[in-house]
């Protein structure tokens, strides 16, 4: 009776549910937009798996940055990460776990007239060499460059591979991906030409991806936490899922790249 009496209290208090008798634990993974989605897919994986079944997770659609998710894995295990851990991010004694390489493609307006360039015309055009889409075989008609913040997960990876991206001259600059996204759809977005991860811009007919002959860059992106876990159950396990085969497929058949491919 007494015993009964303990679960009923628990329970109306939200901390045991009464069909079960235990309360999963609950973990929250916060942090950078870019990685949302295939977070959330991971979590979703992982769920399925005896190592999962303990927890219930949950992945904000919000984005905090990336240094924002650094900063939720001293609250919960784990954080978002939209970009590798620089040196000084590893210095506060943070470890990640790449879960997938996210493409980043290159857009332009659908009335541009343009469906390929070199790197020299993608230079040209990125640093306000060429104003017009006509230079670069186009249409008669002034280039709209669109760019992001220069802390920027995605841009700041772009720059160390591509230096070129350092000189950027940028007619607008967005702060979320959802807003170059709907910018490139509206009439202002016509002969605009923009960045950001490859799935953004997929299932649409509203601006193109365009062919860059020599431009390939993946962004390494998955989770961060704080090396004191080390060894903990939870993060050994969504490492080893991490590696996994059956990971490298889902991350495959979503149209990313597999970690370390």
């Amino acid at each position: 009776m007494k015993k009964a009496l303990v679960i009923l209290m628990a329970a109306s208090f939200g901390l045991v549910p009464l069909t079960t008798g235990y309360a999963k634990e609950k973990q929250v993974i916060a942090g950078a937009g870019p990685s949302t989605n295939i977070v959330k897919m991971f979590f979703e994986s992982f769920s399925t798996l005896p190592d999962g079944q303990p927890y219930v997770f949950e992945v904000p659609p919000k984005s905090i940055k990336h240094a924002g998710g650094i900063k939720a894995s001293g609250t919960y295990v784990f954080g978002r990460t939209g970009r590798p851990l620089n040196a000084k991010e590893k210095q506060l004694n943070k470890g990640e776990i790449f879960l997938a390489q996210i493409p980043v493609a290159i857009v332009v307006g659908k009335d541009t007239g343009v469906t390929r360039l070199d790197m020299k015309q993608l230079e040209a055009i990125i640093t306000g060499q060429v104003g017009n889409w006509r230079a670069v075989g186009g249409a008669d008609h002034e280039i709209f460059v669109v760019g992001r913040e220069p802390t920027e997960a995605l841009f700041t990876i772009l720059k160390g591979k591509y230096p070129l991206f350092n000189q950027a001259k940028f007619d607008k600059v967005f702060k979320k991906d959802n807003a170059i996204v709907n910018f490139m759809k509206s009439p202002h977005g016509k002969y605009a030409i923009a960045f950001g991860a490859k799935p953004n811009f997929e299932n649409t007919d509203e601006f193109k991806m365009v062919a860059i002959e020599g431009f390939e860059v993946g962004v390494s992106l998955g989770l961060v936490y704080d090396q004191s876990n080390d060894g903990n159950q939870l993060v050994n396990a969504v490492k080893t899922h991490a590696r996994s085969h059956s990971w490298a497929k889902t991350v495959s058949d979503a149209g990313y790249m597999p970690p370390g491919s």
